[in-house]
């Protein structure tokens, strides 16, 4: 199964040749301003993509980039390279990490992975730190995926620290994905740690996704810890409205049978003309007089996207 990451890379990289996405916010004194922005750019079969944001001095500084090609492409499967350089709040050069994702063509269609993550020590040579393997397959509609992820001990073999079960059921009207995440505990053993369900279907003429993540108790058990529904219709101009209704637990509450309570809405405008993109988001929060009821909305954030691949 492929990470979303990879799929919007790669997605990227097959339409376009160059784009240029903005963030904008709000300053203290109430001026427009760039938070971050992110270009993207393909050529000679290597995708490339910057991303730049504000210091605490104000001045634009690198954030993080990505240099993407692929190795090999044939019946069997593929082979893609990508190169991640992160930097500091300063933009001064941090840590740099080489990704090697292979991908297997099984014969029921489905894909299994091998993503083999590379990071540099202090003398910056990149040394395998990381494995993350993936082996799919599919019945029907039915993709089912068994993720393992193995890390470099201190002995210098690896160690299986994560395994990740994952169900996904696609069909032209609905979806349904549950990731169910294992780890080790104190005894060495893998118990339950984490499980987000994501169901997604047409309702009304408008997509509907509700994603629930349920984590950990006290007593070990999987608890439900937050929830997030998101309602995307289609307006007649051509426009997109999305509403994204998030629950959190609250923190404190000693009640384990207490539900996450609505702490956040968004009020998200997708415009599009030709091949920019504009969009808006406003949110609205739970008002310090009354935590129960959401105050009006406000400006949160503008992107503005320029170029081939805009979404």
């Amino acid at each position: 199964m492929r990470s979303p990451a990879f799929l919007a890379l790669a997605a990227a990289a097959a339409i376009a040749s160059a784009q240029q996405s903005t963030t904008y916010g709000t300053d203290l004194n109430g001026r427009k301003t760039a938070y971050t922005s992110t270009a993207a750019s393909q050529a000679d079969g290597v995708f490339k993509r910057s991303e730049l944001s504000q210091s605490v001095n104000g001045r634009t500084v690198p954030l993080e980039s990505t240099e993407e090609r692929v190795l090999r492409d044939d019946a069997g499967g593929r082979v893609v390279e990508r190169i991640i350089r992160k930097f500091d709040p300063n933009g001064n050069p941090g840590g740099v990490e080489k990704q090697q994702v292979e991908e297997r063509k099984n014969p029921d269609g489905s894909v299994s992975s091998t993503v083999s993550v590379y990071r540099g020590d202090l003398n910056g040579r990149l040394a395998l730190s990381e494995r993350i393997r993936t082996d799919a397959e599919k019945s029907g509609d039915t993709t089912t995926s068994a993720v393992s992820v193995e890390r470099a001990g201190l002995n210098g073999g690896f160690e299986l620290v994560e395994r990740r079960n994952v169900t996904e059921t696609l069909t032209k009207a609905s979806s349904n994905v549950v990731v169910t995440t294992t780890r080790k505990n104190n005894s060495g053993q893998f118990v339950d740690a984490l499980r987000v369900v994501t169901d997604s279907q047409e309702v009304n003429g408008q997509r509907v996704e509700n994603q629930a993540q349920y984590e950990a108790s006290d007593t070990g058990r999987l608890q439900l810890a937050a929830q997030t529904v998101t309602r995307l219709r289609k307006n007649a101009d051509g426009s997109e409205s999305k509403e994204v209704d998030i629950f959190r637990a609250v923190p404190g509450r000693a009640d384990p049978t207490s539900k996450p309570a609505l702490q956040e809405r968004q009020l998200i405008e997708v415009r599009r003309q030709g091949e920019n993109v504009t969009e808006t988001t406003m949110v609205q929060r739970p008002t310090v007089s009354d935590p129960n009821r959401l105050g009006p909305a406000v400006r949160l954030t503008e992107r503005v996207c320029a170029g081939k691949g805009c979404n």
